[in-house]
């Protein structure tokens, strides 16, 4: 298989591994009340114990104006709760609300695709897990790079 075949195999299991959790959601999001957005919001600053608006966009590859769209509305909702950083006024820094956390834990008990994640990872050596990763964050900031760049 040549490489360029490989790089579509590759984009094209991303895309459909997206479009399915999208799909997935969207099963359940009258049940939790957010969306896929406000989801993958929410479990990131779960993940990583609260976090600056900024932080949250360059982890889910938001723009700025989305991701503080998004948060406006989790905050209207009672899910997070901002707060101008004390030592840079320039700094929003998000934390989930009692509300937010418990929507955090439900999600990631009711989303089958936590668990499924969680059990083909299993099955893998932890350091070819790791390689994944790097591989695919890698991949990432390289087609971010691209975003602004014209042939």
């Amino acid at each position: 298989m040549s490489n360029l075949q490989q790089a579509g195999d590759v984009i094209k299991a991303v895309v459909s591994i997206n479009n399915t959790l999208v799909q997935i959601t969207r099963q359940y999001e009258s049940e939790l009340g957010l969306t896929f957005l406000q989801l993958a919001i929410v479990n990131t600053i779960s993940f990583h114990q609260g976090g600056t608006l900024k932080q949250v966009s360059e982890q889910l590859s938001l723009s700025k104006s989305t991701a503080s769209t998004q948060v406006d509305q989790l905050v209207v909702k009672g899910i997070i709760h901002r707060e101008t950083s004390k030592t840079d006024r320039r700094e929003t820094m998000l934390s989930l609300t009692k509300q937010g956390t418990e929507a955090a834990k439900k999600s990631i008990m009711i989303l089958p695709f936590y668990q499924a994640t969680t059990d083909q990872l299993a099955t893998k050596d932890p350091e070819d897990v790791q390689n994944l990763i790097e591989t695919l964050e890698q991949l990432l900031e390289r087609l971010q790079n691209l975003k602004g760049e014209k042939r």
